[in-house]
Order: structure tokens, then C-alpha cells, then sequence
């Protein structure tokens, strides 16, 4: 072949290759040029892609670039490898950048590690002057708290307002991470209370007494307590002072203190507190005023007035609920009363009829679900779970027949021979209809109930063998509790480790999504406006969309709600326990929750999947462990009134001038 020949080919093959990196040049441009949000930056494209891989190594070398060094920062905060400790101690040493070392902090705190309290607390004692990093650095030291982080946390001068607010949260984190509690860490928490001037960390502090054990209420915090929670302008800080008088129920005055609240109180969030607090601290006239709550204007307050009275009516008082009934205008609030009603009189025929006929009328079957635990407490209506279990096709009301059967067993000392054999057949059939619900409740009961009925459970090998069948990850639940049972069974310590590899942003649904876009969810008590965090979320924000663009949560169900904690929605099944087949990664931020944040439910790290719940108040300690996707911005009136089996018609994207970016999803 000639030179000549050899230089044209040369040429075109140099030509194809500098227009083919053209077109891919072109291609990515033309991807950043459609984004309306900060992943228009290719690189931050990566660093995500590869913290949704669990990408330590990776992500570590990007870190060197000081450009994305904050993005690298948070990212990791989500992938906690203890790989990144030595890199996150050395940007702490090293930059001048508070930004920058605040997330490190954010970072190091995540991976909650006791073994990083030295290093955290010898910082901490080094750099006092600067204070904004203090905040988030004590927050990171109660994370990875040991006996030496509780003793710098409950003993720091308080000198300035951020280094309180991260002591605060540093003694919360302590708590809820590594389980630390004591009188000191009380006695610090109500010093900055009385202290401060933000009224954020007073409302810091008063969570902290809401959460912990009554033994370490103690008389000192008496006054304060009821103090606040009669008088405090914050109905949040009365309402978590509410609460701390249930957990401090044997102390001095918390009868008295209860009852004025119950009298004069008109917030709904604190009247469920004091309501709930009732089931602990009696005082004369508790059962009526309780009573008197079941026709309360507000459903939710209501309900947990019919809550608090199972367990505690006399044999007069039983017939007054039942007879004011009539007046009772919520459904749910019925049938959780007859709940307490027919356990205190389970032989009357009467109001078994009564219960009876609303199950079997209801058009609902979360109201059925209600019901049907109504009529286990009577005697005629032993039954009726068990029958219900063996013919429903609806499954909430199957997933809720099998555990009122099973909770039957549960509450027995001992079974006969033919009882024993009927509960295996139970946990038999139960591993053999491949339902992710009945499989995960026969495997919490063989956990609670391994010594008292050994001789009827499943085996390790029916166990194992069920588990090599489940479709991953849409029985993630069904897979992790049988792992758990088993380990149980052979004497091991368990280790949740994700079973299958998850799917990362979907970048297609998040290109023309602005940092600050509002969703519509329409619900059958009203719409409410949530902004989603995209930049935060990418993973969870881009799943939603992509469900929202299909409909599918179109006519679902709120199938949980727990007065003053969570309302949680969004599954196929309808029972809890629905999902999608595929799990998204999960995704901590900075973000805290707050009364309105948007978080999505999961079995454990990187579970995560459709399932969505509104936060009713600040749950700190949800923070860094479940994603935080949106914030309610408009309708909070209509998230206090939602109720368990509440419809969601639809959700749908809002344009800047409020008309809709689907209109299909508008119309359905």
C-alpha cells in the first residue's frame, strides 16, 4: 500500500475520531443545557452516580478537587464507608473553608463511629472560637458518642447561641444513635432551655424530655415541665412537655398539671399528648374526661381520646361510650372505641351486633381493618379474624386478620397439643402463599415467641428455603425478617446488608425540575402543595416524578397515620407492605425533619422505595436516616385532618402559574 494511501486512511480515521468526540461533546452540552438545576454540572452528574454506587474510592479522588469538594463532602454522608474517616479528618485540619468543614463534619458524623470521639472532642477543644462549626460539630460527636463525648457535651461552657443548639442536638443524637441518656444530659438540656433565646433550640430541648425514659425525669425538672406545658406560647414546646408528664407519670403534680391541660387546652397537638398521657398518670375523673374527648370536633384528637380508653373502662363506663356513639361523627373513631368498649364487656350480644354490622357495611377496608380489631376483643368474635384471614381477597384486611390471629397466640402462656398443631399449620400456610405481609408477621412471631412455642415453629430449613424463592427487592421485607429469624434461630447476631444493587437517579425525570418545583397531592380532605428537593433528593425526587408522570398513586390510601409522629402513604397494596420493583439508594442531607418535611419509608439502608410519609412535627430522630424529599408549603390544615384510609386522588407537578405540567394526572 502507498504512503498516500496510508495518509488518507490515517486522516479519515483521524477525522471520524475528532468528529465522533465532537458529538459527544455536542451531546453533553446539549444534556446541560436542558438541566434547570445544579446537575447541569456533569461532574456533580458523577459524583451522585457515584455515591448511589456506594463509590468511596471514587468519590475520594474527586474530593481533591476543591470545586466539588462540598458536594463530595455530602455525598458521602449518605455512603458512610468508614474508608472516607482519614480524608474527613484531614479537610477539617486543614481547610479555611467553614462550608467546607461543616459538611465534613456532616460527613464524619454520619458514619457513627464511637471510635471518632477522641478526635472529635480533641477538635472540639482546639477551635472553641469557631462557633458555627461548633454546632454541627457537636452534633457529629453525639452521632459517635462515648462516656467522653457525654461529658464534654453535658459540661461545655455555654457561651454562645450556636455552640447551645449543638450541644442540644449533640445530646439528642447521643440518644437516638448510640443510646445515651442521663441525668446530666437532662439537667444541660434544660439549662440551655431556660438559657437561650432561639426558639428553635427551646424547642430542641423540649423533644429531648419528650423522648426520654422516666427515670431520668426526676424531680429537679418538675416546675419547668408543667410549667411549660400549661403556659408556653409555642404550642409544639407544650405539646413535647405534654408528653414528657406520660413519661415522668409517677412524679409529683403531673395529675394535677394534666388535668388543668385537658381543661384548658385547645391545640390539637397538645391535647393528643395529654391524652395519651393519660394511659399513665391517672387522676379522678380521667376516664370521663377522656370520655367527653370521643366527640371532639377533631378526628385526630378524638381518636387518640378513643386510644387512651382501651384497657381502663369500668363496667358503667363501657355502656356510656357505647350508648354516645350515636353522636360520634368519625368513623375510625367508632370502631377504635367499640375496640375498648367489648374488651371490657365481652359477652354482650348487643354491642357485638353492633360492631358486627359496621363491618360488614363499611365501605371501607381500613374502617373494616378497625372493625374487625373491634370484634376480636368480644367473645363472639373469636372467629371472625381467623375466617376473615382464610376468604378476604383485600389485602389490608388479610394482612390485618393474620395478625390479629396470630397476636391471639402470642398473649397465651402455654397451648395444648391440638392448639400448638393448629399454629403450625398457621405459620405453614403463612410461608406457602409467598405473601411478603404474612411471611414478615410469622416471622416476628416466631422472634417473640421462640421459648414459649419451640416445639411449633418453622424450621431453619423451611425458612431458608423460603427465602432463596423471594422476588428481590419487592419482598425485601419478607427477606430481611426471615434472615433475622434466622439468625435468631441459630444463636447469630444479625447484620442487614442490601441484597441487590439499586437503581441511582433517573436524570431524564429531573432535567426540567427546579430546585424550588411544587407538587399538588389531592386528597379526599384537600390538596396540599409540597416543594421538592431535588438537589438534595435526585434518586427519590426523580422516582417520584416518574411514578406521578404514571398515575400511579392515583387512588391510593394513607394506610398508617400515628397521631402527633407520622402520615404515610403511597402503597400499591394498601397494607404497608407494597413497593415498586426496584429500591432507590438513601439519601441524607443536611436537612432536618420539621412539621410538614416528606420522607420516604424503608426496611433498612438503601430500601427505600414508593412509599412516602408527611412528618406531623420535628422527629429529630429521623434525621440523617430516612431521606428527606419535599416540604409542605401550602395545606397544613388539611395535613392535621388526615385521616387512616384517607384517599389520595392524585399528585401532580405545578407550573409557576399554578396550571399543571400533566394535565392527564389533573383529570384523574
Amino acid at each position: 500500500m502507498s504512503n498516500y494511501k496510508l495518509l488518507s486512511i490515517f486522516y479519515l480515521l483521524l477525522t471520524g475520531i475528532f468528529l465522533f468526540s465532537c458529538s459527544d461533546e455536542e451531546q453533553k452540552s446539549e444534556i446541560s443545557e436542558t438541566f434547570t438545576n445544579k446537575f447541569s454540572d456533569p461532574k456533580i452528574r458523577e459524583i451522585y452516580t457515584l455515591r448511589d454506587e456506594r463509590n468511596t474510592k471514587e468519590l475520594l479522588k474527586i474530593l481533591k478537587d476543591t470545586v466539588y469538594q462540598e458536594e463530595v463532602l455530602i455525598a458521602l454522608g449518605s455512603v458512610q464507608d468508614t474508608l472516607a474517616i482519614e480524608d474527613l479528618k484531614n479537610i477539617l485540619l486543614t481547610s479555611n473553608n467553614t462550608d467546607i468543614k461543616i459538611a465534613s463534619a456532616f460527613a464524619l458524623g454520619q458514619i457513627g463511629e464511637t471510635s471518632l470521639s477522641p478526635f472529635i472532642i480533641d477538635f472540639i477543644v482546639k477551635h472553641q472560637k469557631e462557633t458555627e462549626l461548633l454546632e454541627y460539630m457537636f452534633e457529629s460527636l453525639g452521632k459517635c458518642a462515648n462516656d467522653g463525648a457525654i461529658y464534654l457535651l453535658t459540661h461545655f461552657v455555654l457561651s454562645d447561641e450556636d455552640v447551645m443548639f449543638g450541644i442540644v442536638k449533640g445530646l439528642h443524637r447521643a440518644n437516638d444513635w448510640q443510646g445515651y441518656q442521663s441525668y446530666d444530659a437532662a439537667e444541660q438540656i434544660m439549662r440551655i432551655f431556660t438559657k437561650t433565646k432561639r426558639e428553635v433550640t427551646k424547642e430542641w430541648c423540649s423533644a429531648y424530655f419528650a423522648r426520654i425514659d422516666s427515670e431520668q425525669m426526676l424531680e429537679t425538672f418538675n416546675s419547668n415541665i408543667f410549667e411549660n406545658a400549661r403556659h408556653n406560647k409555642n404550642d409544639l414546646i407544650r405539646g413535647n412537655f405534654t408528653k414528657a408528664i406520660e413519661n415522668f407519670s409517677k412524679g409529683a403534680g403531673s395529675a394535677t398539671a394534666l388535668k388543668h391541660i385537658l381543661n384548658d387546652e385547645r391545640s390539637s397537638r397538645v391535647l393528643q399528648n395529654a391524652l395519651r398521657a393519660t394511659e399513665k398518670v391517672r387522676y379522678s375523673g380521667v376516664i370521663n374526661k377522656s370520655i367527653e374527648y370521643l366527640s371532639y370536633n377533631d378526628p385526630i384528637v378524638a381518636l387518640t381520646a378513643a386510644e387512651s380508653i382501651y384497657g381502663k373502662l369500668g363496667w358503667s363506663e363501657a355502656k356510656e361510650v357505647f350508648d354516645i356513639l350515636e353522636v360520634v361523627n368519625f368513623n375510625n373513631v367508632k370502631a377504635v372505641a367499640m375496640k375498648a368498649v367489648l374488651q371490657k364487656r365481652p359477652k354482650d350480644k348487643k354491642m357485638f351486633n353492633f360492631s358486627m354490622d359496621h363491618f360488614k357495611n363499611s365501605t371501607s377496608v381500613y374502617e373494616k381493618n378497625l372493625w374487625l380489631k373491634a370484634l376480636n376483643a368480644s367473645n363472639f368474635g373469636q372467629n371472625v379474624a381467623f375466617e376473615t384471614w382464610k376468604t378476604t381477597t383485600s389485602m389490608p384486611l388479610k394482612t390485618t386478620a393474620i395478625e390479629i390471629v396470630l397476636d391471639r397466640y402470642s398473649v397465651k402462656k402455654r397451648v395444648s397439643s391440638k392448639e400448638g398443631e393448629e399454629l403450625k399449620r398457621i405459620l405453614s400456610e403463612c410461608l406457602k402463599t409467598n405473601d411478603v405481609a404474612q411471611i414478615y408477621l410469622a416471622c416476628q412471631f416466631i422472634q417473640k415467641n421462640k421459648e414459649k412455642f419451640s416445639k411449633y415453629l418453622l424450621t431453619i430449613d423451611e425458612l431458608d428455603q423460603k427465602k432463596t424463592g423471594l422476588e428481590l427487592p419487592l419482598q425485601i421485607e419478607a427477606f430481611v425478617e426471615i434472615e433475622k429469624t434466622i439468625a435468631l434461630l441459630k444463636g447469630d447476631e444479625y447484620h442487614f446488608e442490601t441484597p441487590h444493587k439499586n437503581k441511582g437517579v433517573q436524570w431524564e425525570y429531573i432535567q426540567n425540575i427546579e430546585q424550588n418545583q411544587i407538587a399538588r397531592i389531592k386528597t379526599e380532605k384537600g390538596e396540599i402543595d409540597i416543594q421538592l428537593k431535588v438537589e438534595e433528593a435526585p434518586a427519590t425526587v426523580s422516582m417520584f416524578i416518574s411514578l406521578i408522570d404514571s398515575g400511579f398513586y392515583d387512588h391510593l390510601h394513607f394506610h398508617r397515620m400515628v397521631p402527633n409522629f407520622v402520615t404515610q402513604g403511597g402503597d400499591p397494596r394498601g397494607d404497608g407492605f407494597g413497593g415498586l420493583d426496584y429500591n432507590i439508594p438513601s439519601e441524607f442531607s443536611k436537612l432536618n425533619y420539621k412539621t410538614g418535611s416528606l420522607g420516604i419509608a424503608s426496611a433498612g439502608k438503601d430500601t427505600e422505595s414508593c412509599q412516602f410519609f408527611f412528618s406531623l412535627k420535628p422527629t429529630h430522630h429521623l434525621d440523617g436516616k430516612y431521606t428527606i424529599f419535599a416540604e409542605v408549603v401550602e395545606g397544613f390544615d388539611i395535613l392535621k385532618k388526615l385521616e387512616y384510609g384517607d384517599e389520595i386522588i392524585s399528585i401532580f407537578l405545578v407550573k409557576n402559574d399554578m396550571e399543571t405540567i400533566s394535565e392527564v394526572n389533573e383529570t384523574k
